[in-house]
């Protein structure tokens, strides 16, 4: 397999680390596709899980070249970071991504968010992508959507912005008098509010640094807040939710400390942006209360183990049906230079016909001879997979070149 992906999680680093490397997801992916031998590079990267998927030529020099990478890209990463990095090849690839499209690798298990996390990552890179790449994206996608449908996993799990707002709740008076808003419109916001709306808030702002809030509030039941709204809004709101990750600090202690004072209490904070909303320091401040990713992460609630066991065992079928479709692949210059060396016949055949027989007579004899060539043609091209899969696909080679005179392009 061509295939190879190097990541970190909330597994193996903290959410600060994971940030650092989500700003930066551009500019290494860039790097990336500037090495020899690679063919390309799809990122998956949120609040809690930065991984590169990558089609390319060597396994150890995708090792070297990623590092590198990233090192050029993050300079002030930590040293324990990089050596963080999990590493994934071949079959291990393609496990860890339907794993992690499936909710089973998430900080909770069964979140829904990222399986459209997934979805953005392949429609961002669609331009750019190799069909070994894309096809293991989408099957991903098809697994998740299984796992979802004849499983409970998703009941068993709850989202991560589902659980930060419960780690939030003791700090409220009701969720129908809770004033909140909510800094970010991207895909976690579109959560957020959902789950908002499910209990029963009805007083959410949305304020946007890019100047979205407008666009976003006009298909979600929230207020959209413009640039010189911010402070007043924090000063009178009884939540936060932070989840814009666009990499520029919103709440910046200055700001809290000008918007908040000991007689509004304390002011719960929950940051689904992994920190790149809020600055470190605002953390510290008596008059707000940080629910981070890693607060979050122990905190989560006990999942059932039948719906995983369910999970898992879609994810396995799936990864087995994979492999099996793509190892009949490389059968399949063999099989395209095998019918175009009979399709160059038929049509030959076809075009005297055309010159001797009525033009009705002519287009019975060409389906006859097209129905007959595809007839002749199915065991073979079938075989030809089988062989592929048992790795002998030469003796194939052998037998089409000696018979026909057909030699086959190396893929």
């Amino acid at each position: 397999m061509p295939l190879f992906a190097a990541g970190v999680s909330h597994h193996q680093v903290a959410a600060d680390s994971v940030a650092a490397l989500t700003r930066h997801t551009a500019d290494i992916v860039d790097r990336m596709k500037a090495n020899d031998g690679v063919h390309a590079v799809v990122a998956l990267a949120t609040c809690n899980r930065f991984e590169l998927y990558l089609d390319v030529d060597g396994f150890h020099s995708a090792v070297d070249q990623s590092l590198a990478a990233i090192a050029a890209s993050v300079p002030e990463l930590d040293a324990a970071v990089l050596e963080s990095f999990v590493i994934f090849a071949g079959q291990g690839v393609v496990e860890h991504l339907f794993e992690v499209a499936c909710g089973l690798d998430s900080m909770v298990v069964g979140e829904v968010e990222i399986v459209g996390q997934v979805r953005d990552a392949l429609a961002n890179s669609d331009g750019d992508i190799s069909p070994p790449l894309r096809r293991l994206f989408q099957n991903a996608l098809t697994t998740s959507k299984a796992v979802i449908a004849r499983t409970e996993l998703g009941a068993a799990g709850r989202s991560i912005a589902s659980v930060g707002l419960d780690l939030a709740e003791p700090r409220l008076v009701t969720w129908s008098q809770a004033r909140v808003l909510v800094i970010g419109t991207g895909t976690y916001a579109r959560v957020v509010v959902a789950d908002l709306t499910r209990r029963g808030c009805a007083r959410v702002s949305v304020y946007s640094g890019s100047g979205q809030a407008e666009r976003f509030a006009a298909s979600h039941p929230v207020h959209p807040l413009r640039p010189g709204d911010l402070a007043a809004s924090l000063q009178a709101a009884d939540l936060v939710v932070t989840c814009s990750g666009n990499g520029g600090e919103v709440l910046s202690s200055a700001i809290i400390a000008t918007s908040r004072t000991s007689s509004n209490g304390i002011l719960p904070i929950v940051d689904l942006s992994g920190g790149t909303d809020v600055a470190i320091e605002v953390d510290q401040l008596a008059q707000v209360d940080v629910i981070t990713l890693d607060r979050i992460g122990t905190r989560v609630p006990p999942e059932h183990a039948s719906a995983i066991l369910d999970a898992r065992d879609i994810v396995n079928r799936a990864v087995a049906t994979y492999f099996h479709l793509e190892e009949g692949r490389t059968a399949t210059p063999a099989v395209t230079a095998m019918r175009a060396h009979v399709a160059r016949i038929i049509e030959l055949e076809i075009e005297n016909a055309g010159s001797q027989y009525s033009p009705e007579t002519a287009e019975a004899i060409a389906r006859s001879l097209r129905r007959v060539s595809n007839s002749l043609l199915h065991a073979p091209s079938v075989r030809a997979a089988e062989l592929a899969r048992a790795g002998d696909l030469s003796d194939y080679h052998h037998a089409l070149h000696t018979l026909f005179g057909i030699v086959v392009d190396a893929p």
